[in-house]
Formats: C-alpha cells, sequence, structure tokens
C-alpha cells in the first residue's frame, strides 16, 4: 500500500513556488498509475518546484517508475523543476536500472 502527502494550501494563501510530496510504503504497479495521476494534479497547480520526498518509501519497482516518467514530461511542459529526494539504495537502482536517474539528470544539466 502507498500512502501520498500533500499538505494542500488554502486558496486564501499565493503559491509558495515550491511543493512537497512525501510517499510512504510501495511504489510498484499497482499503485503507479493513481501515483502519476495525483503527481500530475499537484504540477498543475504551477509549483516553480515539485520535490517527491522519497525518505519514507519502503520498495519502488521499475513499474513504479512509470509514475515518475508521466510527471517529468507534465513537469517539463509547465516549467516545473521535479526533483526526488532521499531515495534508499533499493529506490536508486530501481531509478537507475529503468532509467530515470538518467532522465532526471540530463533535463537539470540541459542535456539530451
Amino acid at each position: 500500500m502507498l500512502l501520498f502527502r500533500h499538505r494542500r494550501r488554502p486558496a486564501s494563501v499565493p503559491p509558495s513556488g515550491r511543493e512537497v510530496v512525501r510517499l510512504r510504503g510501495d511504489l510498484d504497479a499497482r499503485s503507479a498509475a493513481r501515483t502519476g495521476r495525483r503527481l500530475l494534479r499537484v504540477i498543475e497547480t504551477g509549483p516553480d518546484v515539485l520535490e517527491v520526498d522519497l525518505t519514507e518509501l519502503h520498495h519502488l519497482s521499475p513499474a513504479g517508475c512509470a509514475a515518475f516518467f508521466a510527471a517529468v514530461r507534465a513537469a517539463r511542459a509547465r516549467g516545473t523543476r521535479l526533483i526526488i529526494t532521499h531515495p534508499s539504495d533499493q529506490a536508486r537502482t530501481a531509478m537507475r536500472q529503468i532509467g530515470l536517474t538518467y532522465v532526471l539528470t540530463h533535463w537539470e544539466t540541459g542535456t539530451r
């Protein structure tokens, strides 16, 4: 089971430019589509930076990485910087195997 924590700002509070989403549990094939849709909704609010904190993510499968690829595309289209923080060694390995680390690194540096 995956928990997706994002504290929404009250409508009366102007955007800070940075949003933080914390994932907790397992991100795999069962939870990737839903997580991807939720990340897209956060990106649609227009933050300058979206941080996805993986501190409490126990397992990231290669199929679960699909949620991040959709978010990367949407973030690029809106000019939002997407960063993934605090991945475990296991998550870092899955991200590297599927090519997500490459996509994030080369987007940040502006290379292709």
